[in-house]
């Protein structure tokens, strides 16, 4: 008989699937500049456009020309550098997560280091959720925009900080089984 989902350990694998997850969302958020981009009409009607279809490649060499004026309009708003260390700062904290989930699954767990190392590596993970969530908070508060309507990453935040969270309580509770033996052997028992 299997046990239901809610009462089952933390695996490493669904904490490390759900940080990829929230990596590849944290990354399309950051690559599409925090949808700051403008929706804007393209200067070619669609009639002329049908007319000239041999003109296709123009048209579409202009459409990116005016799309990218657009965005710099939307982005020259702020300095260049704010909106570039914002970037990288979401890039190195979700990359930063998904480092310290895989060096932590590695870690098989037959002494007491390797238990403290595993622990404190899937506390600097869940550390790495907190940044993630204070820097797309500054993010949404000095750029006025809400990032929820773009991406749902808050979401997808919350399940990966949970099964981080019952990975470790997994890892805390075969540690202290790993101290209880120890003891047990030292005792001569």
């Amino acid at each position: 008989m299997s046990v239901p989902k809610w009462r089952r350990s933390g695996s490493k694998l669904d904490a490390f699937y759900e940080a990829v997850k929230l990596r590849h969302i944290v990354t399309q958020m950051i690559m599409r500049s925090y949808g700051m981009k403008t929706k804007h009409k393209s200067l070619i009607p669609d009639r002329l456009r049908d007319k000239y279809s041999d003109l296709a490649k123009l048209f579409e060499k202009i459409d990116k020309y005016q799309t990218k004026v657009e965005e710099t309009k939307v982005l020259s708003k702020y300095d260049d550098w704010i909106v570039s260390r914002t970037r990288n700062n979401l890039f190195k904290y979700t990359s930063n997560l998904v480092a310290h989930i895989s060096a932590a699954n590695e870690i098989k767990c037959t002494l007491d280091f390797e238990f403290k190392k595993r622990i404190s590596l899937e506390d600097e993970a869940i550390s790495d959720i907190a940044n993630i969530r204070q820097e797309v908070q500054f993010v949404e508060e000095f750029f006025d925009i809400d990032l929820n309507k773009y991406m749902e990453y808050s979401e997808q935040l919350e399940k990966t900080k949970n099964y981080l969270y019952r990975w470790k309580k997994s890892t805390v509770n075969e540690y202290k089984k790993f101290l209880l033996e120890e003891q047990n052997n030292g005792n001569g028992g």
